[in-house]
């Protein structure tokens, strides 16, 4: 929460079917699920439960906020 104006969402791959599992991270508040490649992490997850107003910032608004040509009329606000 203390850093939630500094953070962005970002990975390095467009691969749709590992983004639940980052959603799963930042939204919800389940405990103990393991990450969606067995063999890159042998640890358990557990879920931040974020608000939806740091949700926002983290998945777009502090992007429009630093990258100013980025085309605010994309984005709800």
């Amino acid at each position: 929460m203390k850093y939630q104006d500094r953070i962005l969402f970002g990975k390095d791959s467009w691969v749709p079917e590992e983004y639940t599992t980052y959603f799963r991270v930042l939204e919800t508040k389940d405990e103990y699920f393991r990450y969606h490649k067995k063999y890159h992490a042998f640890w358990v997850m557990c879920g931040m439960g974020l608000s939806d107003e740091v949700l926002k910032k983290v998945y777009y608004k502090n992007a429009l906020r630093l990258l100013p040509s980025i085309n605010k009329s994309l984005f709800p606000l």
